[in-house]
């Protein structure tokens, strides 16, 4: 976390250097990456004085948001306001739930989750996770299923946003010593890479500017605590 909230600090100081023509100091605390993505139970405790606990899957203030039991496995379901939760019920041949007062807004969801997740289960349970992933994008709830990493990395999305490239690795000290492998891809390709394909050299384009970055110096002054980067 604290390498990303680098990273747009470097962009930020980037920017900064280019109007102003100053150099800026760059502290990134890894507690501080820790705490800022506390945001949503920090607000919380500021807005009733409460101290929030372990949710597991489900949102904290939208429901149901969460992850459901099916016949073969877990997905996630997200109705995040009234007209979805409304259709989920009738996904779910359960138009009762619409009209029960205990789930009548999301206020009430939120209060009386564990109750509706047991409703909701007791319906899901009855079939696989991808009968249940078609009817809800035909109904157009958000969803989608809980992968492990064999099926993240045969994802058909993941594959076209070349997420996952192919490769090779030395097992040996001769020629044919090589053996195909996979690796992770970078997210965020940009410009010329945007949707090329693994392995493809970006082509030149008059259009493009290389950027060479002078004084850049990446140092941990506290070993597993904090970074500075210096952009001058």
């Amino acid at each position: 976390m604290a390498a990303l909230f680098l990273a747009t600090a470097i962009n930020g100081a980037l920017y900064h250097r280019t109007t102003s023509g100053e150099g800026m100091l760059i502290d990134v605390a890894m507690l501080d990456a820790q705490v800022a993505v506390l945001e949503n139970a920090i607000a919380r405790y500021a807005a009733t004085g409460n101290v929030p606990g372990p949710l597991g899957a489900r949102h904290p203030s939208i429901t149901p948001f969460d992850a459901f039991a099916a016949a073969d496995g877990y997905l996630v379901v997200a109705a995040g306001n009234d007209a979805l939760f409304r259709r989920l019920c009738t996904v779910l041949d359960r138009a009762d739930l619409a009209d029960n007062p205990l789930f009548a807004t999301n206020d009430l969801r939120t209060v009386h989750q564990a109750a509706l997740k047991d409703e909701m289960e007791s319906v899901l349970r009855l079939h696989p996770v991808e009968h249940w992933l078609t009817a809800l994008e035909e109904a157009g709830i958000p969803s989608g299923p809980i992968n492990t990493v064999d099926k993240v990395l045969a994802d058909p999305q993941v594959r076209s946003r070349n997420m996952v490239v192919s490769t090779k690795i030395r097992c040996g000290a001769a020629d044919d010593g090589w053996q195909p492998d996979q690796a992770l891809g970078l997210p965020g390709s940009q410009g010329a890479n945007a949707g090329s394909g693994p392995g493809r050299r970006p082509r030149e384009h008059p259009g493009h500017a290389r950027v060479r970055l002078y004084g850049s110096v990446v140092r941990n002054l506290r070993p597993s605590s904090w970074q500075t980067s210096c952009v001058t």
